[in-house]
């Protein structure tokens, strides 16, 4: 891609953001959990009942603004290698509340059985072009990244790429936590 091109790129990715966000993006997050509870059955092999405690305790580092709080989140989810990313998760989890902390201990779960990141020596790196809020929400942001996966084999040539996440926060005591992650594109 030609230095001005990308330069063009990342000014349209910058300015679609929020009207994406505005305009159905946000759509797509999940109804309140009053709504999904009635609506949505538990999956077959599921427990019904309360989360663990784990998953229902304030985040460890609560941060001092929404916007905060969801630029470090993007910052952990995206940044990682094969042989840190169940930690990376674990300190996710700590700093996140409700769905999003679930996602990832559940997550880190899944990692620790996962061969091939560790066979491709796979990591991801990035940064975060700009969290804003969504138009009409008070709690939800649209937020995007830049971000670069790379590794060995299969992984090696991977051309780095923008994505957009939708984040809801939640106050909480001594500050904000990101308590859902949707990545979007």
């Amino acid at each position: 891609m030609r230095k001005g091109s990308r330069g063009l790129a990342l000014a349209c990715v910058m300015m679609m953001a929020p009207l994406l966000a505005g305009c159905g993006l946000a759509s797509s997050s999940s109804p309140p959990s009053e709504q999904q509870a009635a609506r949505t059955p538990a999956s077959p092999g599921e427990r019904e009942g309360t989360a663990p405690a784990e998953q229902q305790s304030a985040p460890v580092t609560p941060a001092s603004s929404a916007r905060a709080a969801v630029e470090r989140f993007a910052d952990g989810y995206m940044n990682w290698s094969y042989n840190t990313l169940a930690s990376d998760q674990q300190r996710l989890a700590a700093s996140a509340v409700g769905e999003a902390r679930a996602s990832e201990l559940q997550a880190r779960q899944q990692t620790e059985r996962d061969t091939a990141l560790r066979r491709g020596r796979v990591f991801n790196s990035g940064t975060v072009v700009t969290a804003s809020l969504v138009t009409g929400s008070a709690d939800v942001f649209a937020c995007v990244t830049r971000e670069q996966t790379g590794g060995e084999g299969e992984y090696a040539a991977l051309a780095a790429a923008y994505h957009v996440a939708l984040a809801t926060v939640q106050r909480v005591p001594g500050g904000w936590a990101v308590s859902a992650w949707r990545p979007e594109l």
